[in-house]
């Protein structure tokens, strides 16, 4: 039985075909990404510059062979996927993101996520989330439940801020937020257990959905990185929103995905730190 029930109307079985399609390939999706992440990190970057171009290779590569895979059983399906030009299609849609966690990825650390969303009329009704370095997947339908190597996980019961794992906010290009950042690192610093992050936002929110983290709090976040991970969350009662608590997967600039019960109490941590912020 799912944790939640569908909200919107959909066809759950061509749905699950697909989810299910995806799943019975990840062996082979984790064979070709840990050669591909072998062939980068044998070769240590010099320059920044250097270290992008190896990134955008890695993922364009994967990227490459993903796009070929869904288009061999669903043909007619669109598929939108990072840093490539969206394969128009009919009402389902696959939204990938072939390497979260890119610089991990191309330096050989064990810590990244390949994401399969699937939508319905632009509503995310499916996720798959292959781990390669663990061989780990994680899958979900909107109104079956959530798993993980086909068993079903759920989100911890943490109901109390200095009990919970928290993985921070730390952009990327960050000195002009640098305040707001420290402000929130602060809040948690002082109500909070401790911190744990991967460097992948993927891979952090699965970790929540599953149990072992309690909840993340990211901005610059796309449509790629979220509309996999935005069903498998809620499907293990999990919360995803915005600072005002608004439920959303894409299109807004931060976000916050939580175990679901400490949700309100995060949202007003942070609206308190940054409050503070402002007022100096």
């Amino acid at each position: 039985m799912g944790i939640s029930s569908p909200t919107i109307n959909f066809p759950v079985d061509e749905t699950i075909k697909r989810i299910e399609y995806v799943k019975a390939n990840a062996m082979g999706i984790i064979h070709e990404a840990k050669k591909i992440q072998r062939e980068v990190s044998a070769i240590r970057s010099d320059t920044d510059a250097d270290e992008k171009e190896r990134i955008d290779a890695a993922d364009g590569k994967l990227g490459d062979i993903l796009i070929r895979f869904l288009q061999k059983s669903f043909p007619k399906d669109g598929i939108v996927c990072e840093d490539k030009t969206p394969i128009d299609g009919g009402e389902f849609k696959w939204v990938l993101d072939p390497v979260d966690g890119s610089m991990n990825f191309v330096r050989g650390l064990p810590l990244y996520a390949i994401s399969f969303g699937l939508e319905h009329r632009d509503t995310p009704v499916g996720g798959v989330v292959i781990v390669p370095p663990q061989e780990s997947v994680y899958s979900a339908v909107m109104g079956e439940g959530a798993f993980k190597n086909g068993e079903p996980i759920v989100t911890s019961r943490v109901s109390e801020l200095n009990r919970a794992i928290f993985s921070p906010n730390l952009p990327t290009k960050r000195a002009h937020m640098i305040q707001e950042i420290m402000a929130d690192l602060s809040g948690f610093l002082t109500y909070a257990r401790s911190f744990r992050r991967t460097g992948s936002f993927v891979l952090d929110v699965c970790f929540i959905a599953e149990g072992v983290m309690d909840a993340i709090w990211e901005k610059t976040v796309k449509h790629w990185d979220v509309s996999a991970i935005s069903v498998i969350l809620s499907e293990a009662g999990g919360k995803l929103t915005d600072l005002n608590g608004v439920h959303y997967y894409t299109g807004l600039p931060e976000l916050v995905a939580s175990n679901g019960v400490l949700h309100s109490e995060i949202l007003n941590l942070l609206k308190t730190v940054r409050s503070s912020v402002s007022r100096n």
